[in-house]
């Protein structure tokens, strides 16, 4: 096996991590059964639906929007159930997740147009959005800030970009997983368990660390403090950036008062003097909405 630190990796290998995992059976398994208790990821109905009225106010017309790298299609299920006549893209890697989408979009009777690609390939096409949503999927690049610098390149010059349900660096702690593990379901439990008797015979067959490239990030996190500086740096202006709690309900009402917001979603636009006048708004429709304390930065 190979001794590769995970920063040694290049984004094409990490890409094919990506691909290799999100077409296995089990784990297409886990999201054509899932099911969500009552208020986890509520988060992504009531952000995308603050920012989609301040852009249907800008912008005076429905979204064209793209739920790049979304898997099963969560966020654009969402920007749907919200603005139904704007234009929605689902970009994924995996034809099996995308299969997954497509089923869930006949039995709503929903139009989405889905396509097969990874995030680069599929900006490389020279078409404009409005609305690029990263649905916890910022975690699953090497460097996501040229990531965003690309997709900002396609973008209307009043449009926006949200990142959404990535982890902070807080995940790395014991209190977090601690409690994580206290909230969660049986089923979760289970998972939590197993994958932890994975990793301890696994290190004990060798002497080499190992880890799972696809999703290295979501055990350590990412630090949104320095994601958004460095944003900054390049012109693109973070015009809300919030933690959060997520999960079931008994973990999102506990950890915020442990401090353990573990997620992020940052709203970022080309132009701040353009949605200035919405962010209050914006803010507080977020903060009186969400069923839990955030912290806006």
């Amino acid at each position: 096996m190979s001794s590769k630190k995970w920063h040694e990796y290049s984004e094409e290998e990490i890409l094919r991590a990506n691909i290799e995992k999100y077409q296995r059976d089990d784990i297409v398994k886990f999201y054509e059964d899932f099911e969500e208790p009552r208020y986890s990821y509520i988060e992504y109905q009531i952000i995308l639906a603050a920012v989609l009225k301040a852009m249907r106010e800008k912008l005076g017309r429905p979204v064209r929007a793209v739920d790049m790298c979304g898997g099963a299609g969560k966020a654009a299920f969402v920007i749907k159930s919200i603005q139904p006549d704007s234009e929605v893209f689902l970009v994924d890697l995996s034809d099996k997740m995308l299969n997954i989408a497509r089923q869930r979009a006949a039995k709503l009777g929903l139009e989405l147009n889905i396509v097969e690609a990874d995030a680069f390939s599929f900006l490389e096409q020279d078409v404009e959005y409005d609305l690029f949503v990263y649905s916890s999927a910022l975690h699953h690049f090497k460097d996501p800030i040229n990531l965003l610098k690309v997709s900002a390149g396609r973008m209307n010059p009043k449009g926006m970009i949200v990142t959404i349900a990535d982890p902070t660096t807080l995940i790395k702690s014991r209190r977090y997983r601690f409690f994580q593990f206290l909230a969660t379901k049986r089923d979760v439990k289970l998972h939590l368990i197993k994958q932890c008797f994975q990793r301890r015979i696994k290190k004990a067959a060798t002497a080499d660390e190992e880890f799972d490239v696809a999703e290295y990030q979501t055990y350590t996190g990412i630090d949104d403090h320095q994601l958004c500086r460095d944003l900054a740096s390049i012109d693109l202006h973070p015009l809300l950036h919030l933690r959060y709690p997520a999960g079931e309900p008994y973990m999102t009402k506990i950890m915020p008062y442990l401090g353990l917001c573990w997620a992020f979603s940052t709203v970022i636009c080309l132009s701040p003097d353009d949605y200035q006048a919405n962010v209050e708004l914006m803010k507080q429709e977020i903060k009186s909405q969400l069923p839990f304390r955030i912290r806006f930065f």
